[in-house]
């Protein structure tokens, strides 16, 4: 997922929270076939994963993406068509969710790297972003995201084609992770069709994690996705 996405009653469009939360189901969303469990690939054909990118310094938080090897039996690795929210009665509720789940820093010294699991078409979803910012970016943006969200209980959601839909975020606090952590249930509405999202905010020295594990109507269990958000800052280098 993004983990945030936003599905459409109408279109069956997902919006990954990626969300920009909930942000991820997504509803064009392409799986491509799982293997047998013991043989699961993290690339699946003919669905590809966006390849890191050639900037320096993407290699080490690549390799530090979780694997199908950390996740629960039946994930695999696969590519959602994120298409977020366009417009809000609160934007600065909605360009929160957005810059931390669907659009990349725009801070020119970032590094960042990201993928996105499914378990099938219909979810559960799971996205990860790693974003390394210089000085303490990383603090400062999870706070900035937490002081936002907190004050985001419900807000009108909307996108270019006229869709329109309702999100609401109840934050967590503290999620007891790395240096500075935060977390918070986002859960997004759109005519009948509901997603819910457990999202994780994790800095660890200059790297913010981004952890958005989305289901439809409700989220995973969230002691779950704090374990894998565990096992996700443990692997950053």
């Amino acid at each position: 997922m993004s983990p945030r996405s936003v599905a459409n009653d109408a279109t069956g469009r997902r919006r990954l929270a990626t969300l920009s939360v909930v942000a991820a189901v997504l509803a064009g969303a392409t799986l491509a076939g799982c293997g047998s469990e013991g043989h699961r690939s993290d690339t699946v054909p003919p669905t590809q994963a966006p390849a890191p990118s050639a900037s320096t310094g993407t290699e080490d938080l690549s390799a530090a993406l979780l694997t199908t090897a950390q996740l629960p039996a039946g994930y695999v690795k696969t590519v959602l068509r994120d298409d977020p929210p366009t417009r809000s009665d609160r934007p600065e509720c909605l360009t929160a969710l957005n810059s931390l789940e669907s659009a990349r820093s725009s801070h020119p010294d970032a590094v960042e790297a990201r993928v996105n699991f499914a378990m099938s078409q219909s979810g559960p979803f799971l996205q990860q972003v790693l974003r390394r910012l210089p000085g303490t970016g990383a603090r400062q943006n999870l706070r900035q995201a937490a002081r936002t969200l907190s004050g985001c209980p419900s807000f009108s959601i909307g996108w270019s084609d006229g869709s329109t839909g309702t999100e609401q975020v109840v934050p967590r606090g503290s999620a007891g992770i790395g240096d500075t952590s935060w977390h918070a249930t986002v859960t997004a509405t759109t005519g009948t069709f509901t997603v819910q999202e457990t999202l994780v905010l994790v800095a660890v020295g200059r790297t913010l994690l981004v952890l958005s594990d989305a289901g439809s109507p409700t989220a995973p269990e969230r002691s779950r996705t704090l374990a894998l958000a565990r096992t996700a800052a443990s692997r950053l280098p």
